[in-house]
């Protein structure tokens, strides 16, 4: 069996920003990141199962690529809770050094491990 991941193109945010399952923009037009991805991909694609996260970016590319793609919110990205939307920055140092010293185990407030 083959399994294809793949990961939703750039988004249109500022490169600094942490937004984990904020449902932010893509920074091409989903056509366009889909034809760059197909083209990557087996053409007998559309004819296997796909699962998608239910972010925009994510779901928007699986739809372009498939058309009915299957949803699954176990496929989400991290839930960075008091972090969305703020700049790692603002997050402070200490925090991210906190979070890289133990990935496994640290929780950025009201998110997840």
């Amino acid at each position: 069996m083959k399994l294809y991941l793949v990961r939703h193109p750039a988004v249109d945010v500022p490169p600094d920003l942490c937004y984990g399952q904020l449902d932010v923009p893509l920074a091409v037009p989903v056509s366009e990141a889909a034809c760059r991805v197909r083209a990557r991909l087996p053409a007998e694609l559309a004819h296997f199962p796909l699962w998608t996260s239910p972010a925009l970016r994510c779901h928007a590319l699986a739809t372009a690529l498939h058309g009915n793609p299957t949803v699954d919110s176990r496929l989400m990205e991290m839930n960075f809770g008091d972090w969305e939307g703020k700049t790692w920055e603002s997050i402070g140092r200490i925090a991210l050094n906190n979070w890289a010293a133990d990935p496994m185990s640290f929780t950025p407030p009201g998110g997840e491990c």
